[in-house]
C-alpha cells in the first residue's frame, strides 16, 4: 500500500469487530440441508393500509403521457348518473377504453366517496385497468381511496408485475405474495414495501422463507433480510413465534442479520493490486487502518452495489477521513479487474458515497474521452448517474455534465445524454439550456473585481486575465512579471508554497472554462442570442472571470428604452451599441458613459447586423486601448451571396474543387455533420443545419472511408445545395437564409476551398 509518512496503523483493539473478523472469515460450510417445515398456514386478516411519509402527496402529483385522455368533466356533471351507467352493467357495452375510461377515472378521483368505493368494489371492471400503462392511475386510486382501491390494483398486480408499484402502502397476505415475486422484478417497490411495514409484513413472509428451496423461498429469505435490516432480527423472530419454536430455530438459522448477506464468491485480493491502494487514514489523519483491515473494507465495498450496498460499510465509514475515504474509493476504480463495466456495481456505489468534488472531476476526465464504442460497450451512461450521486457542490457537477455535453469524445450517446440531463434540470428550474449554463460558470475564487492576490508572506501577486483568460501575474506595484516566481528562503514557508500551487491550479481551470466560455459566446454571436438586462449585469459585467471576456467584445441592447444608432451610424439600425469598461461602467463609441434601460435585449451583435459604419467606429477605440478580442467581432470576415446565388438552391462557384479530407471532416468543429455511412462504409457528404432547420449539403466523390480515412486523400465536391428540411430532397433558394448564417456558412465553405 502506497505510503503516508509518520501515520501508524491503528491497533486492532480499538477497531470494530466486524474490520477485524468479517462475517465471512468466520462462515461455516453451507452444505446442510436447509430446514424445510411444511403445512405453515398464513394469516387470513384483513388488508390494513400504511403510508410512507409523503408516498401519497407524491402520488397524487406524479402523471404520465396517458393523462391527457381522463381530462376533467364537465362541472354540472350528474355522478349519480354516471355511478348508475357503471351499476347497471351499461357502461360493460361501451368499448374498453376512451370515454369509459375517463367517466370511471373521474368518478373514483372527483366523485362521492361512496359512489366511487362502491365503484371500485365492482369486480367487473377489475380487467378494465390491468395492464403496464395504467401504473400511474393505479398510484392514483390508491392515494385518493385507499383500502377500497387495494383490490382492484391487486387484481392489476396478479395480471402484470407493474401493478406491483400501487401497492406499496397495503399490508395483507395476498399484497405480500404479490411483493415476494416482485423483488428482482419491480424491485424498488418491493424493497420499499419490505423495509416500510418490516414487522406488519413479516408473518406473511415467514412460511415462504421457510417452503422447499426455489426461487420462491429465495425471493421470501431476501424479503426478510430486507425487514431485519431495517427493523432488526428481532422482528422476525416474533413473527416466526406464531408458527411454534420449530419455526423460531428454523428462521434463527437463516441468514438474516444484515452482515451475513454477502455473496459465496468474494472478491479475491492479490499482494500487487492492495500494494497500490492508498492508506485509508482514520478521522483526525494521525492513525491509519492496517492493511487486512483495508482488504476487508475493500471487499464491503466491492460486494455492494448502488441500491443494495453492503450494511457494514457505513461503520468503518464513520471511522475514517472524508478525504482518505475519497482517494481510496477513487484507486478501487482505477485499480479493480474489468467485469465487462467501466466500473463494477461495487465501485460505483464506492464512488458515489466516498467521493468528493475531486472525484467528480477526476471521473470527467475519464468520461470526455470515451469514444462511442467504450461508452455503448462498458455501459459508460452508468457514470452519468455516479458523477450526479457524488456529494460535490450541485453547480461544480453541472459545470461537469456541461462539459460533457459540449465535448465529451462520444458525440452519439455521452454528449446527447448529458445535455438530456441539463435540459431537465434547466426545465426544472424554469430556464432554458443555455441559461443554465451562464449561470454555472465558475468565479474560480476571484474578488468582485476579477483578480486575485496571492499571498507570500513578505511580498504579494495579483492575478489578472487576458482576452484568453489566461492568468498574468504583476507584483503588489502593477510591475508584470512573466510568470509567478517560487517560493523563495525570505518567504513564508506556509503562505507561499499554498499561493504558488493555488496559482497552478488556477491556470489549469481558467483553460478548461476559457476553451468552452469562448467557444459558447461565439455561438450566441452567430445565433442571435439575447440576454435581459439583469441577465447580462450579472452573468457577464458583474462576473469575476466573465467580465473579462465581455469588456472585450461589442454588446447592443435593443428594446423599449434602448435608444437606436447615432447619426455617426456606431450602433446596429435597431439598437445602441456599448462596450463594458475596465472598470466595470458601460461606455459607447465616443467613451461616454452609457445606462443600459431595464427593459432592454442585450445581444452580441455580428459585424452584418453591427454594419460597416460601426465596425469602422468601434475598431479604432478598440486599438486605441490596446484591447484584443477573445474571437474575431469587429475583424470577423462578413460575406455576402451573389445576386446570382440569391434564388438558386446551388452554390456553382464551389463545385468542382478539390480538396482534402482533412479539411473536410475539420467542418465538423465548426458545427457541420458528416453524412452517414453508406455503402462501402464511404461518407460522401457534410451538412449544416442552420438555425432555422434548413439543410446545406455538400456532396463529395469518391468518399471517405470511415475504416481508412486516407485511402482517398483529395475528394472533389459535386455539389453544395441547401434544402427545406434535413434530407428532404426538395431545393430552396439560398437567399432565404439570413445573412448572419449565409455569412458564416460561405465563411466555412470559402476556408474550405481556399
Amino acid at each position: 500500500m502506497t505510503d503516508t509518512p509518520g501515520v501508524e496503523d491503528a491497533p486492532e483493539s480499538d477497531l470494530p469487530r466486524l474490520l477485524v473478523e468479517p462475517p465471512w472469515s468466520r462462515r461455516t460450510p453451507r452444505g446442510a440441508e436447509p430446514v424445510v417445515l411444511k403445512g405453515l398456514k398464513r394469516p387470513k386478516t384483513r388488508a390494513a393500509e400504511s403510508w410512507p411519509p409523503g408516498l401519497r402527496e407524491e402520488w397524487l402529483k406524479v402523471a404520465d403521457g396517458y393523462m391527457a385522455s381522463y381530462a376533467p368533466l364537465p362541472a354540472d356533471t350528474d355522478w349519480a348518473a354516471v355511478a348508475e351507467h357503471f351499476r347497471s352493467g351499461a357502461a360493460l357495452r361501451d368499448p374498453r377504453g376512451g370515454e369509459r375510461a375517463r367517466r370511471y377515472y373521474r368518478l373514483v378521483m372527483d366523485g362521492p366517496g361512496d359512489l366511487a368505493d362502491e365503484l371500485l368494489a365492482d369486480e367487473r371492471y377489475h380487467d378494465d385497468w390491468a395492464g403496464w400503462s395504467y401504473r400511474v392511475p393505479h398510484k392514483h386510486f390508491a392515494a385518493r381511496r385507499g383500502l377500497a382501491a387495494h383490490r382492484l390494483i391487486l387484481n392489476a398486480a396478479k395480471a402484470h408485475p407493474s401493478g406491483a408499484e400501487a401497492l406499496v402502502p397495503f399490508v395483507d397476505d395476498a399484497t405480500a405474495q404479490v411483493m415476494i415475486g416482485a423483488l428482482g422484478r419491480v424491485d424498488e417497490a418491493a424493497r420499499l414495501w419490505f423495509a416500510w411495514h418490516g414487522s406488519a409484513a413479516a408473518p406473511f413472509v415467514v412460511p415462504e422463507a421457510l417452503r422447499k428451496p426455489g426461487p420462491k423461498r429465495a425471493k421470501a429469505e431476501q424479503g426478510l433480510a430486507l425487514i431485519a435490516r431495517e427493523h432488526g432480527s428481532g422482528c422476525l423472530v416474533e413473527a416466526a413465534r406464531g408458527y411454534g419454536e420449530e419455526a423460531v430455530a428454523a428462521v434463527e438459522a437463516l441468514r438474516t442479520d444484515p452482515l451475513d448477506q454477502y455473496p459465496d464468491d468474494l472478491p479475491e485480493w492479490d499482494e500487487e493490486t492492495v500494494r497500490k491502494l492508498p492508506r485509508l487514514l482514520l478521522r483526525g489523519r494521525d492513525r491509519a487502518l492496517p492493511v487486512t483491515a483495508v482488504r476487508n473494507f475493500a471487499t464491503m465495498l466491492l460486494i455492494s452495489t448502488p441500491e443494495d450496498p453492503y450494511p457494514g460499510c457505513e461503520q468503518v465509514i464513520e471511522l475514517c477521513d472524508p478525504g482518505s475515504l475519497a482517494e481510496f474509493a477513487w484507486a478501487l476504480c482505477l485499480n479493480e479487474p474489468r467485469h465487462g463495466l467501466w466500473a463494477s456495481p461495487g465501485v460505483q456505489y464506492a464512488l458515489r458515497r466516498l467521493g468528493d468534488a475531486a472525484t467528480a472531476a477526476r471521473l470527467t476526465d475519464r468520461m470526455a474521452r470515451w469514444d462511442n464504442y467504450y461508452t455503448w460497450r462498458f455501459k459508460g451512461l452508468t457514470a452519468l448517474d455516479v458523477l450526479m450521486a457524488i456529494d460535490a457542490p450541485a453547480d461544480g457537477k453541472l459545470r461537469h455534465l456541461d462539459r460533457l455535453a459540449r465535448r465529451s469524445a462520444d458525440h452519439k450517446h455521452m454528449r446527447r445524454h448529458a445535455q438530456g440531463r441539463l435540459n431537465a434540470i434547466a426545465w426544472q428550474r424554469g430556464l432554458t439550456s443555455e441559461q443554465l449554463a451562464d449561470r454555472i460558470v465558475p468565479d474560480l475564487g476571484l474578488d468582485a473585481e476579477g483578480s486575485m492576490t496571492l499571498d507570500y508572506g513578505p511580498r504579494r501577486f495579483v492575478v489578472g486575465f487576458d482576452e484568453q483568460l489566461k492568468p498574468f501575474v504583476t507584483d503588489q506595484d502593477g510591475k508584470p512579471r512573466k510568470t509567478l516566481p517560487k517560493p523563495g528562503v525570505k518567504d513564508d514557508e506556509t503562505l507561499a508554497p499554498l499561493a504558488y500551487k493555488r496559482f497552478a491550479d488556477l491556470k489549469k481551470e481558467a483553460r478548461t472554462v476559457a476553451a468552452d466560455q469562448i467557444k459558447r459566446l461565439e455561438k450566441a454571436m452567430v445565433a442571435g442570442r439575447s440576454w435581459t438586462a439583469e441577465e447580462f449585469r450579472s452573468v457577464f459585467a458583474g462576473h469575476p472571470l466573465m467580465r473579462h471576456i465581455a469588456r472585450r467584445l461589442v454588446w447592443s441592447a435593443h428594446g423599449v428604452g434602448a435608444d437606436g444608432a447615432g447619426p455617426d451610424g456606431a450602433g446596429p439600425a435597431d439598437g445602441a451599441a456599448f462596450r463594458v469598461a475596465e472598470d466595470g461602467t458601460l461606455a459607447d463609441v465616443h467613451d461616454d458613459e452609457y445606462a443600459l434601460p431595464q427593459d432592454a435585449r442585450v445581444t452580441l451583435p455580428h459585424p452584418v447586423l453591427l454594419g460597416k459604419e460601426a465596425v469602422a467606429a468601434w475598431a479604432p477605440v478598440f486599438a486605441d486601448y490596446e484591447i484584443l478580442q477573445p474571437f474575431p467581432q469587429l475583424g470577423r470576415p462578413v460575406h455576402e451571396l451573389g445576386d446570382d446565388e440569391r434564388d438558386t438552391g446551388r452554390l456553382a462557384r464551389f463545385e468542382g474543387h478539390t480538396v482534402h479530407f482533412g479539411r473536410l471532416m475539420g467542418m465538423t468543429s465548426r458545427g457541420w455533420e458528416l453524412g452517414d455511412k453508406e455503402t462501402g462504409g464511404f461518407r460522401r457528404q457534410v451538412n449544416l443545419i442552420t438555425p432555422d432547420d434548413r439543410h446545406v449539403m455538400v456532396a463529395f466523390e469518391p468518399g471517405i472511408r470511415v475504416i481508412e480515412p486516407d485511402e482517398y486523400a483529395e475528394q472533389k465536391i459535386e455539389r453544395v445545395m441547401l434544402m427545406t428540411g434535413r434530407y428532404s430532397g426538395k431545393e430552396h433558394p439560398f437567399g432565404a437564409l439570413d445573412p448572419v448564417t449565409a455569412s458564416e456558412m460561405l465563411a466555412d465553405l470559402i476556408r474550405l476551398t481556399a
